[in-house]
């Protein structure tokens, strides 16, 4: 069964002397929907995908790789700032032979205002290593449907901001999500456990 496809199956594995909760495979992301509504489309579907250089990006392409994804919009004033940085953190202090096995997306929030021009810029001045970090925007429908797949929970508000889940999506080589953190990141565990889901999943 592929990962993207469905993730409410498992539970973490356990190994090398820490467990990744097995609690985080009834924290994931995928609802059922309400009768006669359909589900979101999976993210291996959506075509209408760009990155920050206006490129396709196609989830697709992420097989065999650790994912680290977020969801932000860059005219938010504080949170995803700081949950960006605090990612690039994560992302200067991953072994080097982690590099090009880990993949960091952020997805926006706000498809209207977040062309790639603006992703690139953000992702730049919050220090994002664009070599294996990707900014995410789209058409409305396919990112709308991001949000609902991962439960993101976007709500927009009067004066044109958003409210929506603060988290990072730990992601194993085939779609899975295995964790989800909520709050303020711990850099250290997250570095930890990316390594961990590389070990244990990706090279499996």
């Amino acid at each position: 069964m592929d990962g993207w496809e469905a993730s409410r199956r498992g539970g973490a594995r356990v190994g090398a002397g820490f467990v990744l909760l097995a609690l985080s495979i009834l924290q994931l992301v995928f609802q059922v929907p309400a009768r006669g509504e359909s589900p979101p489309r999976e993210p291996r579907a959506l075509t209408s995908l760009l990155d920050q250089n206006g490129a396709r990006f196609s989830f697709e392409r992420l097989k065999g790789r650790t994912v680290v994804l977020n969801f932000i919009f860059t005219a938010c004033p504080m949170s995803c700032p700081l949950q960006t940085r605090a990612l690039a953190a994560v992302q200067r202090e991953l072994p080097v032979a982690l590099h090009d096995r880990v993949q960091f997306v952020s997805v926006t929030v706000d498809p209207a205002h977040d062309r790639p021009a603006v992703l690139k810029q953000y992702a730049r001045q919050l220090g994002a290593d664009l070599t294996n970090w990707s900014f995410v925007t789209g058409a409305d429908d396919e990112i709308t449907s991001l949000h609902e797949h991962f439960d993101a929970r976007v709500k927009k508000l009067e004066g044109g901001g958003f409210d929506h889940r603060v988290a990072v999506y730990l992601i194993e080589s085939h779609g899975r999500v295995i964790q989800r953190y909520a709050g303020d990141l711990d850099r250290a565990r997250l570095v930890r456990e990316i390594g961990d889901v590389d070990r244990l999943y990706n090279r499996s």
